[in-house]
């Protein structure tokens, strides 16, 4: 038996009883599938003996007694434990329950408790939770309970993938590009989250990926996982060994660690002490190869030849989508070359890094790993803007037809100079589209945020119940009264008022039981950090590089594009932060605009600007918010989750244009009505009393008002209070609102 090499249950608990393809097919309900980090260390060829042992194991109910489980059956057998299907007896929930084998090995022991305790470290919603450890006879752990997640590996999918095109069929939704994308994208999470805190996988490979209810992902396998920089773990210690007739996906473990056709070159040549997140990211790289062409990369039939080429960095090019030669994505063949470069220093920076150009490839962008020319780019941008792009082409039409009329009763010299017009317009044009387009990202970059935030905050609610907190909960009451307030409390901050940026600030409606809600407003206390860190992501990206005093001057100075953020609960509970002391005596969040938009509702949802309730006399900016409906993987309706940005401070920064000298910059909605516009910057607007929409008034160029409410973007020359002046206007995907740009026609292309 090669003790290098574990059996195919290392990589899925259970597959050969769980995950089976056909269920897909056919239409059967997929049984339950426990976390997949069995870690038996039995080989290819010792599963006769394992089946033979799993035959007489009992299989009836049985209880763990310090543990309060109910075993019920048998899920996953191998060398070194075995997984079972259990009940949580107190809670009433199934689990499974994972124990050593009788009579393990030192070794073995203290690889499984360094599996169990690791893998609860990681608290994230891709990655299968913890929920307890069972003790032992002799006070030595012998085994530990875990989420019990239904579905099918990444695998099965691919295989499922395949099988449809080798019989010709189109893919459907859960087997298509875009689904597989969205799956990856989910695991980079997980993975980042786990380099965050020094953790790396080691052994990533569509086997180890499991896609449960609701699409929901999750990275299994954590058995050879270790901190970053440590010199290594049971399990680590072993001789290389020949691998001449191993399997190349089975998952090695010894002097190599991992799975031969995913390693990547330094995890191949047995540099244990030297992988980093670098080594995840190789992975990664060839796992999207295989998701995109669902074909791996490493083509190799035997350990011996998947080790050989994956310690020369060797694969197969990515040329095929969807097994079709030719027809894969020049940028996601850059991705994947740039994942999986020989060189670690050559690869993307992080995690995060290959995400993002993955998301960038996603919303027609270019990717970082494929410089463009000027051309490509100015192809991307018609491409990304048609309607826009057909306003141009049809000006410039336009303009020519008038230039070969004018050249009929004109001279020579007036001829030249209305070409010269024509290409200032198209030059205008093109800048305004240029603008609105970075406005565009800007708001879509919110949505995603809000989207993490919307998982974490349901996560928090339906996710296992933490562990007791010692964090004080500061109510609106709290931070009003100078002796209770949190001490980081400042108000040396660009806010209107003081804030903290430690803690939230809890607002209950009237009536509200605080004592039967306190449970849940624990559960969401935790979100304070993935909120400060939302916050000062939207404003720099990338955050592992920013100091935590730096990411608190950042946010006290109002640099980030997000200002506030907030979960609420259908039971009037308002959660925001950062926190602060200017809630009104009797808010309730559920008659706020914000919150009414979202309720029992789907998807994101921008609402209309507002002057937020919370202002003092003097009036405050205008906060547009965009929010989110929280929901239960049943269907039951948790709350909302919202972002708020402030409307005029994109005055002073995302609507002025470089290097172009302008009248007015203004957002104008959709019925032809004034939001908001540069001669508004610094202005404070006076609130209601309540969270509600601010009034629009008609936009004051009629014509152009005319033309926003028809649909149609584009340029017009006009006249007002007697001078001439060129307007250009382009719509803003994610508000469905325009942004429109006035120049002095006399200036016109002046830089």
């Amino acid at each position: 038996m090669d003790p290098t090499t574990k059996s195919p249950r290392d990589s899925v608990a259970a597959a050969t009883v769980v995950d089976r393809p056909r269920e897909r097919v056919t239409g059967e309900t997929p049984s339950p599938i426990a976390e997949p980090t069995v870690d038996m260390d039995a080989t290819a060829t010792g599963g006769a003996e394992e089946r033979a042992r799993a035959a007489t194991l009992t299989v009836g109910p049985t209880t763990v007694p310090a543990t309060g489980l109910e075993i019920t059956e048998v899920i996953g057998v191998g060398g070194m434990g075995v997984v079972y299907r259990a009940r949580q007896l107190g809670l009433g929930r199934p689990v499974a329950f994972k124990r050593l084998i009788d009579a393990p090995t030192d070794e073995m022991r203290a690889r499984f408790i360094r599996e169990a305790r690791l893998t609860a470290q990681l608290d994230h919603p891709n990655i299968v939770p913890v929920h307890l450890l069972d003790p032992g006879s002799d006070e030595t752990p012998s085994g530990y309970a875990m989420k019990l997640v239904e579905g099918k590996t990444l695998a099965t999918l691919i295989a499922e993938a395949r099988e449809q095109r080798v019989l010709d069929e189109p893919l459907d939704d859960d087997h298509a590009l875009e689904t597989r994308i969205e799956h990856f994208l989910k695991v980079c999470d997980a993975i980042a989250f786990a380099h965050d805190r020094r953790i790396i996988h080691r052994d990533l490979k569509p086997g180890n990926v499991m896609i449960g209810a609701f699409g929901a992902v999750y990275v299994m396998d954590w058995g050879i996982a270790r901190p970053i920089g440590s010199e290594g773990g049971a399990g680590d210690s072993a001789a290389r060994t020949a691998a001449d007739d191993a399997d190349a996906e089975l998952t090695r473990v010894g002097a190599l660690i991992g799975s031969p056709l995913y390693m990547s070159p330094e995890q191949a040549q047995g540099k244990n002490s030297e992988l980093d997140a670098r080594s995840d990211q190789y992975a990664l790289g060839l796992l999207l190869h295989e998701l995109v062409a669902l074909a791996p990369a490493n083509t190799a039939k035997s350990g011996k030849a998947a080790l050989k080429a994956a310690e020369r960095g060797e694969r197969t090019p990515l040329d095929a989508l969807d097994g079709r030669p030719g027809k894969a994505p020049r940028e996601l063949s850059a991705i994947v070359a740039r994942a999986t470069a020989l060189e670690p220093d050559a690869r993307y920076r992080s995690v995060h890094a290959l995400a993002d150009d993955v998301r960038r490839f996603q919303r027609g962008e270019a990717v970082r790993a494929l410089p463009e020319g000027p051309f490509p780019r100015f192809l991307r941008f018609m491409s990304r803007h048609r309607r826009a792009s057909l306003g141009v082409f049809v000006a410039v039409i336009v303009v020519a037809a008038l230039t070969v009329s004018w050249t009929r009763y004109r001279q020579a010299a007036n001829e030249l100079e209305t070409r010269k017009h024509g290409a200032k317009l198209t030059a205008l044009y093109g800048e305004v589209a240029r603008q609105a387009h970075q406005i565009d990202n800007e708001l879509h970059q919110l949505e995603e945020a809000l989207e993490g935030l919307a998982t974490a905050a349901e996560w928090a609610l339906i996710g296992p119940e933490p562990a007791k907190a010692d964090a004080p909960i500061f109510f609106d009451v709290d931070f009003a009264d100078p002796a209770r307030r949190p001490a980081d409390f400042t108000a040396k901050t660009a806010y209107r008022w003081p804030v903290s940026f430690d803690h939230l600030v809890v607002g209950m409606a009237p009536g509200t039981d605080r004592a039967a809600l306190l449970p849940r407003i624990r559960r969401l206390l935790p979100l304070r950090d993935h909120m400060a860190q939302m916050v000062v992501a939207a404003a720099v990206g990338d955050t592992t590089a920013v100091k935590p005093d730096d990411a608190r001057a950042l946010v006290l100075s109002r640099k980030s594009p997000i200002d506030y953020t907030y979960v609420d609960l259908p039971e009037g509970v308002h959660m925001q932060w950062p926190g602060f002391a200017a809630l009104p005596p009797g808010y309730d969040v559920r008659t706020a605009g914000f919150y009414q938009i979202s309720d029992h509702q789907h998807g994101k949802r921008w609402g209309a600007p507002y002057v937020d309730s919370t202002t003092d006399g003097a009036g405050d900016d205008l906060v547009l918010p965009c929010t989110e409906g929280l929901w239960s993987p049943t269907g039951e309706f948790l709350g909302v989750a919202g972002v708020e940005i402030t409307v005029t401070k994109m005055v002073e920064t995302s609507m002025v244009m470089a290097g172009r000298t302008t009248l007015r910059t203004s957002l104008v909605d959709a019925r032809g009505r004034k939001v908001i516009d540069s001669r508004d910057a610094g202005k404070r607007f006076v609130a209601s009393g309540k969270d509600e929409a601010v009034e629009y008034t008609e936009f004051d160029l009629p014509e152009i008002a005319a033309a926003i409410r028809e649909g149609a973007p584009g340029l017009r020359e006009l006249v007002r209070d007697g001078r001439r002046i060129v307007v250009a206007f382009v719509r803003l995907d994610a508000l469905g609102w325009y942004y429109v740009v006035e120049v002095d026609a006399a200036t016109l292309g002046a830089r």
